[in-house]
């Protein structure tokens, strides 16, 4: 299964630096059976598209509450 977490520049840098991602609970997306009934696909590439594009609207959501991070989203999987 495949994990997407919605983090901006200097987190995936802290990140780095830490060598994990941090503390829990953190925010992630993955193929989950609310999604597949959300999404209604049988195909597993569409859901995991569907899962990462919705980390990245969190990734986005991370960048207007902090007005200082670099203007780029960014998504670990």
């Amino acid at each position: 299964m495949r994990v997407y977490v919605p983090l901006t520049l200097s987190g995936l840098a802290e990140a780095h630096r830490a060598g994990e991602l941090g503390a829990g609970p953190l925010v992630a997306y993955a193929v989950t059976p609310a999604l597949r009934e959300w999404y209604r696909s049988d195909d597993m590439e569409e859901l995991e598209y569907a899962a990462l594009n919705r980390a990245a609207l969190a990734s986005l959501r991370l960048l207007a509450a902090d007005a200082g991070a670099a203007r780029r989203r960014v998504v670990v999987a």
